[in-house]
C-alpha cells in the first residue's frame, strides 16, 4: 500500500517540474518578444522632406518664391482699387483694357461706344457681342443700320428712334447719258450754222433771236448773241464767232463757240436704297422727284455726276429745301 502512494507522489512531482520547465521557457519567449515591441519607430524631422519627383514642382515652388508688384490701372488719373473688376480683352497677345479710350479694341469705334457710357442716366449697357470681330457689322438695335453706321451717324446703336439719316442707304448704281452734242460751223451775213452731232447728225442755218429745233415741229433754241474773237488753231489764230445761246427745255443759257462742242447730255440714273433689303428706284433724270421706298420722303434731283448724285429733300410746299445730300456710287 506504501509503495503505490509512493509512485503516485512522484508521478506529480514529475508532471509539475515539467509544467514549470514549460512556464519557465514560455516567460522567457515572451519577454523577448516584449522587448522587441517596446522598440519605438524612428522619428523624422518636418524639414527633412524628399527632393519634388516633378520638375514642374519644383517650377511652381520657384515661381512662388518671387515677389511680384501689383500696380492699379489709372482711372482719371486715380488708382483704380484692386478689388475692383476691370474689363480686360486679349487680342492678338495685346491687352486691351475696354475702360480706357486708347487703344480700341474695334477701329474706328471707341471702347465707351462698345461697353456703354455709366456717367449717362441710366447708364449704358455693353453693346451685344462685343468681343466679337464683326460687333460693327451687327445691328443690336434692328433699326436697319450696323453698329458701325451708328457710330460714324452719332446716334444711339441701343435706341431703334435714334438712327442715322434713310439717305445713308441710298446708292448711285448707275448714271445713263443721253448725248445731245452741237457744234458751231461759222456764220456771216448774220445767219449761222449749227450743226448737231449726236443723237442723230442734223444741220440748220438761223439768224438771231429766232426759235428753232433739229426735230420736226420741235422748238428748243434760240440764238441770243453772237460775238467775233481770235482763237487759236494747229494752223494758226483764226476768226471765229462764239453764240450765246437758250435752251428752252432747260431754261438755262449757254455758250456755242467754233471749235469747241457742247454736250447737252440728259442724264438717267439708277439708285439702289439699302435700308432692310435692297430695293432699286430706275428712270431718275435731273430736275425730277423720286421717294424712297417704303417711308414716303421725297427728294428733287439737283445733279447726276458720272460717280455721285446731288438730292435735296422736298419741303412742305413740294419745293426743294436748300439742304443738300451727296449721294455716292457704290
Amino acid at each position: 500500500m506504501q509503495n503505490r502512494q509512493g509512485n503516485y507522489e512522484k508521478t506529480i512531482l514529475i508532471i509539475s517540474s515539467l509544467l514549470a520547465i514549460g512556464v519557465a521557457v514560455f516567460l522567457i519567449l515572451q519577454s523577448q518578444g516584449l522587448e522587441e515591441s517596446l522598440i519605438l519607430p524612428q522619428g523624422f524631422s518636418k524639414n527633412d522632406l524628399n527632393a519634388p519627383a516633378s520638375q514642374k514642382v519644383v517650377d511652381a515652388t520657384e515661381t512662388m518664391k518671387k515677389k511680384y508688384s501689383w500696380v492699379s490701372p489709372l482711372r482719371n488719373g486715380k488708382a483704380v482699387p484692386l478689388n475692383k473688376s476691370v474689363m480686360l480683352v486679349m487680342k492678338d497677345s495685346k491687352l486691351f483694357d475696354l475702360l480706357l479710350p486708347e487703344p480700341k479694341l474695334r477701329e474706328p469705334m471707341t471702347n465707351i461706344f462698345l461697353t456703354g457710357d455709366p456717367s449717362k442716366s441710366p447708364p449704358e449697357a455693353p453693346l451685344p457681342n462685343i468681343f466679337s470681330p464683326n460687333v460693327g457689322d451687327l445691328d443690336a438695335d434692328s433699326d436697319g443700320f450696323s453698329n458701325l453706321e451708328e457710330f460714324n451717324g452719332k446716334t444711339d446703336p441701343r435706341d431703334a428712334s435714334s438712327l442715322p439719316p434713310h439717305t445713308n442707304k441710298l446708292f448711285l448704281i448707275k448714271r445713263i447719258s443721253h448725248d445731245y452734242i452741237l457744234q458751231l460751223k461759222g456764220g456771216s451775213d448774220g445767219t449761222f450754222q449749227i450743226k448737231r452731232l449726236a443723237p442723230t447728225v442734223s444741220s440748220v442755218f438761223k439768224p438771231l433771236n429766232e426759235e428753232f429745233g433739229f426735230d420736226k415741229g420741235t422748238l428748243r433754241f434760240k440764238i441770243l448773241s453772237a460775238e467775233k474773237k481770235t482763237i487759236t488753231t494747229k494752223f494758226g489764230p483764226k476768226d471765229a464767232f462764239a453764240l450765246k445761246m437758250y435752251d428752252m427745255s432747260t431754261k438755262k443759257e449757254f455758250t456755242l463757240e467754233e471749235g469747241t462742242d457742247v454736250n447737252l447730255a440728259e442724264y438717267e440714273a439708277e439708285f439702289e436704297f439699302r435700308w432692310k433689303k435692297r430695293r432699286v428706284i430706275p428712270g431718275l433724270k435731273e430736275g425730277g422727284t423720286f421717294q424712297l421706298p417704303g417711308l414716303g420722303k421725297s427728294y428733287y434731283i439737283l445733279k447726276l455726276e458720272e460717280n455721285k448724285a446731288v438730292i435735296s429733300p422736298l419741303g412742305a410746299d413740294g419745293k426743294p429745301t436748300k439742304e443738300t445730300i451727296e449721294i455716292k456710287q457704290g
